[in-house]
Formats: structure tokens, C-alpha cells, sequence
């Protein structure tokens, strides 16, 4: 059976677009949809939190291996309420703590968070109060075990207890963690 050419014409001109109730419910759809993502897109506070505690871990290492390599100690002093910490060294003649070299910026080795830091991740992200058997220095020796520092002495004690430096970007926060004796790092 074939169908006349006239209904076949009438056919497609019958059902060419869609009804003003299907546009409605698709835009209504896409609404819904774009008022629930949309406003997660610019806040992403666990990424920025993961961010900053992979940074904090890998500048202990590298403090850590600084100190293997030079054989001599290396420091990372923790300010809360500058939002920043710094990796020094002991100057031999003097025994005064100095900033460590930076080897990617030349400059004095200064981690910013917060309002302070540059453009980015980082500036959302906040120190909180670090635990290194009560101060916030901590040192590694010649054998990367490390030490909890009274920053302004210098006068180190090897760590008892795991050193805790927790990082938080809105509501959520990550702990690195560095163990006594091994200062093996982990991130919780």
C-alpha cells in the first residue's frame, strides 16, 4: 500500500517543530540542572585543600632531602599568623637560622596561604595550628629523621609524637602528618 504524495506532504508539514510545552519543559530542565552545577563550579574547596596539603608535603621532603644531602640540618618554621612557612638552614660560622634558596625562584624559600599568597588555590586555603611536640618548627637531620625546633633558638628534640600541620579551604580540611623517628609523611 502507498500512501498519495498530498498526505505524505501534509504528514511532515503537520509535525515540523516542537510545541511550546516540549521548549518549556527542556528549558525548565536546563534550569534546574545549571542552578544546582553552576554554583559548585567556582568553589571547588576540596581541590584547593588537596592542592595545598600535596604542597606542604612536598616541601617537607624536599627539606628532608636537603638535609640528607648537606648533611646538615634543614628547618621549616610554621607562622599561623603570617599564613606562611619557611624552609631554613643553620649558617655554620654564626649558628643563626637563614632562609633556604628557593631553586626554581632563586628566592628566599617561603610558602604563602591565603590573602598573602599569589593568585590561585592557594589563596583560599588557610594554615591551621600545626602540633610538632608542641612548637611549630620542624627540623630533619642528616638522616631524615625528624626533630621538633624552637625556631627562635634553634634548639632541636628529636620527635616523640606525630607532627600534625592541618590545611582548610572552607569546610574541608587535610591533615599531613609526619611520623617520629621515620618522618614518613602521609595525608589524611
Amino acid at each position: 500500500m502507498t500512501i498519495p504524495l498530498t498526505s505524505h506532504r501534509k504528514l511532515d508539514r503537520t509535525r515540523r517543530g516542537f510545541t511550546l510545552v516540549e521548549i518549556l519543559v527542556v528549558v525548565i530542565i536546563i534550569g534546574i540542572a545549571s542552578a544546582v552545577v553552576v554554583p559548585n563550579l567556582g568553589t571547588r574547596n576540596d581541590l584547593n585543600v588537596a592542592s595545598a596539603a600535596r604542597t606542604v608535603v612536598s616541601d617537607l621532603i624536599y627539606a628532608q632531602n636537603r638535609a640528607i644531602l648537606s648533611q646538615a640540618k634543614r628547618y621549616v618554621n610554621i607562622s599561623t599568623a603570617g599564613q606562611n612557612y619557611a624552609i631554613l638552614t643553620c649558617t655554620p660560622n654564626t649558628g643563626t637560622l637563614t632562609y633556604e634558596q628557593n631553586p626554581t625562584s632563586l628566592l628566599n624559600y617561603i610558602t604563602l596561604f591565603g590573602s598573602a599568597a599569589t593568585p590561585g588555590a592557594m589563596q583560599t586555603v588557610l594554615l591551621q595550628t600545626p602540633s610538632v611536640d608542641g612548637k611549630t618548627c620542624i627540623a630533619f637531620d642528616e638522616l631524615g629523621q625528624p626533630y621538633s625546633c624552637d625556631a627562635s633558638t634553634g634548639v632541636t628534640a628529636m620527635l616523640v609524637n606525630t607532627a600534625t600541620i592541618p590545611v582548610k579551604c572552607g569546610t574541608f580540611t587535610l591533615t599531613v602528618y609526619v611520623e617520629p623517628y621515620t618522618g614518613s609523611m602521609s595525608v589524611h
